[in-house]
């Protein structure tokens, strides 16, 4: 028997807001870049587990209209060199909406928290018409990221 999964009224949600002000093509990636666990294996197979809290760590790409409402509030979010200690961390979450075809629909939920936009957007010219210089793209590291599906 298939199995269906339907997609598509996905939201990404910044400090309680969510976002409305996306061009085209993939609008956010989430990236978890470590392992929840490592493991090393010594004489006679005798096998350590170890937690690796890094492992709960995560990369938030957002891709946004420029000059938008949502790249403005995303702008203020940039920490300032001389307030960096007094900065506010940023608090976030995707949801996934999944159908299974027969009406039923499930939620893949990411809770992301201590987060901090990690880097300057880039900028793009281009004179040929490219319609991804009216784009900006902003990263956001998050210290926890968790994921529940209901």
């Amino acid at each position: 028997m298939a199995i269906y999964a339907l997609t598509g009224d996905d939201q990404i949600i910044i400090n309680q807001v969510p976002l409305n002000d996306f061009p085209d093509g993939d609008i956010g990636t989430l990236s978890i870049q470590n392992t929840v666990a490592e493991m090393t294996t010594g004489k006679d197979a005798n096998t350590i587990f170890a937690l690796n809290e890094a492992g709960r760590n995560a990369v938030l790409t957002i891709r946004v209209l420029m000059s938008s409402s949502d790249d403005k509030r995303l702008n203020g979010l940039i920490p300032q060199a001389n307030k960096f200690a007094s900065y506010s961390l940023v608090e976030g979450s995707i949801i996934k909406q999944i159908g299974d075809g027969a009406g039923n629909i499930s939620y893949n939920t990411y809770l992301l928290s201590g987060g901090m936009v990690n880097k300057l957007p880039d900028v793009k010219i281009n004179v040929n018409g490219d319609g991804q210089q009216a784009v900006v793209e902003y990263q956001i590291m998050f210290a926890l990221a968790s994921r529940a599906i209901q």
